[in-house]
């Protein structure tokens, strides 16, 4: 019975991890099924947002910025933060899904799939005493930490993204972004402060769910995430925006073939030689509850203005010649 549990679950990992708009549209069906689970609905929204800025690289903008091999790399950057998530996030999800239908807790499968001994407590908690906010909380505690190693702390992502003039360039204008659209022409969410540091991305996701789980905001976010069909494209929200100087750009899997992704790192338990801090818990303090587009978008126009100025000073091939 396990072996054939264990192979449905790679095999739907599998089928959804393909590229940014199945896992969206995967942590969503999920989400929708068993609303218990609040983090699968910020994981859909965050994945969206992902994709929105892989598709961001084809657009006029960044092509006048960054060269081809930068463009690359903080694409693949996007994208194996996205799948290393999902594998390990997904099979999570499914072995949840099959204790609710089995009546019983099978926790004990997370070995099969480098999950976190943390995790794997966290789930049992939860199963007994159903705090979705611990359970929501402890989810991003682990996705933060599971991708520090691999991802954040490794090359060729250490040298060539997190430490490169075009996402140095990102921070300083304040480009990275989670927003969280309605179809009534209003955005919220906040700026990504410091990717690097693994506290500060906790302390961020849970400000995110905060404001995607607030009372009389959540169900417009949900009706947007539900109607608005997933492409990979800022049109999906922009098109009921009424703003100006936008990027346009060709739906996700137009611009990008799917990625073949291996591990290549030693899968290790990280909660075994990572203190857990009080802090990550904590809740978060929302100051303000306001649309967000317009501060967002001035620094989207900053950027536009920085690609026409570095055209008109690199000179054509003619002039080099």
């Amino acid at each position: 019975m396990i072996p054939l549990m264990v192979n449905y679950i790679k095999e739907q990992t599998h089928n959804h991890n393909i590229n940014n708009v199945t896992r969206t549209k995967a942590y969503l069906q999920f989400y929708n099924e068993n609303p218990e689970i609040k983090w699968a609905f910020l994981a859909s929204i965050v994945s969206r947002n992902a994709g929105w800025n892989m598709t961001d690289l084809d657009s006029e903008a960044y092509q006048s910025l960054l060269s081809e091999k930068q463009l690359k790399s903080l694409y693949l950057t996007y994208e194996s933060i996205n799948w290393y998530i999902f594998q390990d996030a997904y099979p999570q999800l499914l072995i949840y899904k099959m204790s609710k239908e089995q009546q019983k807790p099978l926790f004990f499968l997370f070995k099969y799939f480098h999950i976190s001994s943390f995790m794997e407590r966290e789930w049992y908690e939860f199963y007994q005493n159903r705090d979705l906010n611990r359970l929501m909380y402890s989810q991003i505690v682990n996705e933060q930490n599971i991708i520090q190693q691999p991802i954040i702390k490794h090359n060729p992502y250490r040298q060539t993204v997190f430490k490169s003039l075009p996402y140095r360039l990102q921070e300083l204008l304040h480009l990275n972004a989670v927003l969280l659209p309605t179809e009534q022409g209003k955005v919220y969410g906040e700026f990504v402060p410091h990717f690097t540091h693994v506290s500060k991305r906790i302390k961020f996701g849970k400000k995110i769910a905060a404001i995607l789980f607030y009372p009389y905001l959540y169900p417009l976010f949900h009706s947007f995430a539900n109607n608005v069909p997933v492409t990979g494209e800022r049109k999906e929200y922009e098109q009921f925006l009424n703003i100006q100087s936008l990027l346009t750009t060709k739906p996700l899997t137009d611009i990008y073939r799917n990625t073949e992704h291996e591990i290549t790192v030693p899968q290790t338990d990280w909660s075994n030689y990572t203190k857990i801090k009080r802090k990550w818990w904590k809740e978060p303090n929302l100051k303000r509850l306001e649309p967000f587009a317009d501060e967002f978008y001035e620094k989207r126009n900053q950027m536009t203005k920085i690609g026409s100025i570095k055209n008109k000073l690199t000179p054509s091939p003619v002039e080099k010649e």
